[in-house]
């Protein structure tokens, strides 16, 4: 339970970053390009394949914290495609 709680954690501080930086234009007046999550999308499959050689390799204080990265990155990614 403690680690769904630590992926969860994680997950929603990524995507409270990610949108804080990309979207809520408090730093830049101009709109991120929508292409933008291309590449967020790739960087949560290799996250999620980070967990994933972190649970073969009996890594437990890591795989929670590299699955939130992954949900959190590619959540967002999904998001921004459907919604913005």
């Amino acid at each position: 339970m403690r680690q769904v709680l630590i992926a969860v954690a994680v997950a929603v501080a990524v995507g409270v970053l990610l949108y804080g930086r990309l979207d809520a234009r408090l730093f830049t007046a101009d709109p991120t390009p929508r292409a933008v999550s291309l590449p967020l999308g790739g960087l949560a499959v290799l996250f999620g394949l980070g967990a994933w050689a972190a649970t073969v390799k009996g890594q437990p204080t890591r795989a929670p914290f590299m699955a939130g990265l992954a949900l959190g990155v590619g959540g967002y990614a999904l998001l921004r495609v459907l919604l913005f």
